[in-house]
């Protein structure tokens, strides 16, 4: 895994993953949104639930999962395997998954206006019922598969990101690379929608 773009006059947020703090230089910036992009089988998802894990265990700080990919089901499942037990988490008011994956009977949607709208209220109500503290989204691949017109989804990024930044959370949002060196992200726009400092997960 790389990093770059450090700023250090920015408050960071230990994400509690021991080697990816340390190449961070002390986790995340607190209160903004970073970027983690990497190739297909990179780890990225499990980076993403690891980040509000360990939130839950070490830091007593709760989280909000939101998947544009994966339904909610599969990442319990999955996750299990590693120890967390997400579904307990869940009873508890730890963690709140927002779904925003496509299902199966919905069509695709190639064309038209679309916002964010809808799925930001969703987020707020999820982080304000849980007193959540960490975000993390994955992966903004689905996004971009489901809408092709990149400006308006850039746009509703960028406007997603400052959401969360007035809010206070520190947000965590993932996106696929295609390669392990070039461009940092598959699409070209989900940089400008982070703050610039980024992330890059990399096979071992």
């Amino acid at each position: 895994m790389k990093t770059a773009g450090h700023d250090y006059g920015i408050q960071k947020l230990a994400t509690g993953i021991q080697g990816f703090d340390l190449i961070s230089l002390g986790g995340l910036p607190k209160g903004r949104t970073t970027l983690l992009t990497g190739t297909a089988g990179s780890a990225k998802t499990v980076i993403a639930a690891q980040f509000l894990a360990e939130g839950v265990k070490q830091a007593g700080e709760n989280g909000v999962f939101v998947t544009f990919e994966e339904p909610p089901r599969d990442i319990r499942q999955n996750m299990a395997g590693l120890g967390w037990d997400i579904r307990k988490w869940e009873s508890e008011g730890r963690w709140v998954f927002v779904d925003a994956s496509l299902q199966p009977e919905q069509e695709e949607i190639i064309a038209g206006s679309y916002d964010f709208s809808a799925l930001l209220s969703r987020i707020e109500h999820a982080i304000a019922s849980t007193g959540a503290r960490r975000v993390a989204m994955d992966s903004l691949g689905a996004v971009f598969t489901q809408y092709h017109d990149r400006s308006i989804v850039r746009r509703e990024l960028f406007r997603l990101a400052s959401a969360l930044k007035r809010i206070g959370v520190t947000a965590l949002l993932t996106s696929e690379r295609t390669q392990e060196h070039g461009e940092i992200s598959r699409y070209g726009v989900e940089e400008f929608v982070a703050d610039q400092r980024h992330h890059r997960a990399e096979r071992p």
